[in-house]
Parts: structure tokens; C-alpha cells; sequence
């Protein structure tokens, strides 16, 4: 806005109001999480964590950080999500995963399909995220 005050002859039609942009992003984790709870991707409790360390990696920018599994637990109850899992889980599940996604293997050698279906969760996620934020984008949801 600094040098609109340069030119006088421009008019200021609108101020792009970034909002708060991690509120947003929250919403999209919310409605992707919701859509694969739909679609019943999650088998088991532990299926959340492999969200986890995908965010802690930087699968998609701006993605919040968590410094421990109470803070991923107090992140998905302000989400509205609650029935997970302990912080015990959290952390058996994240020292279970090795390697960077999407080249994870995992330490307990489940079958091939476990370990594809484990790395697919942050697949369809990410299709759920980018679908959340076309929809607000294309304004056909104001519920996000």
C-alpha cells in the first residue's frame, strides 16, 4: 500500500486480506481428515500418525509442525477429531517409520500391501487437502 500513496490517480478498488492463513490451512487438514474418515481410510488408530510424520517432513508447505505427540493429539482434538489414540501409540508408530516419504519402509516388515496402503494414507490426504482448498477457492463450500 505503500506506493499506492505514490500515485494518487490509482484507485484502491480492494486490500487482499491474507487472513490467517494457518486458520485456513486448518480448515483444509479438518475437511481432508473428515473426507478419508468418510471414506473409511483409517483402519486403525495408529493411521493418523503416518499424517503426522508426513506433515513433520513438509509433504505440503505450510503443514503445522509437531514438536511431540501431544502436541499432534492437542492439534487433531482442536480439529474436533477425538476416540484416537495414546501418545504411547504415537510414538511406537512414528519409530516404526523410516526412510522419507514416500520411500518409507517400516521396522515391524508388514506385507507389501500394509506398507503401500500406509504410504497411500498420505496420498489420498493430499487428495483430500488440494480438493478442500479448490472447493473454498471455487467457492462451493462455505462450511470448510
Amino acid at each position: 500500500m505503500g506506493m499506492v500513496s505514490l500515485c494518487p490517480q490509482v484507485e484502491v478498488v480492494s486490500v487482499c486480506q491474507s487472513g490467517n492463513q494457518q486458520l485456513t490451512i486448518d480448515i483444509y487438514v479438518a475437511s481432508a481428515i473428515r473426507e478419508m474418515r468418510q471414506m473409511q481410510a483409517f483402519r486403525l488408530p495408529s493411521d493418523y500418525v503416518y499424517l503426522m510424520v508426513a506433515m513433520n517432513e513438509g509433504v505440503v508447505k505450510g503443514l503445522p509442525f509437531f514438536y511431540t505427540p501431544k502436541d499432534f493429539l492437542d492439534y487433531m482434538r482442536e480439529l474436533n477429531f477425538d476416540g484416537l489414540l495414546g501418545r504411547s501409540t504415537v510414538y511406537d508408530t512414528i519409530a516404526k517409520v523410516q526412510g522419507k516419504y514416500p520411500d518409507w519402509t517400516f521396522s515391524d516388515a508388514p506385507k507389501a500391501s500394509e506398507a503401500l496402503r500406509r504410504k497411500n494414507l498420505v496420498r489420498l490426504f493430499l487428495s483430500a487437502f488440494v480438493r478442500a482448498q479448490s472447493r473454498k477457492l471455487d467457492g462451493l463450500s462455505d462450511e470448510l
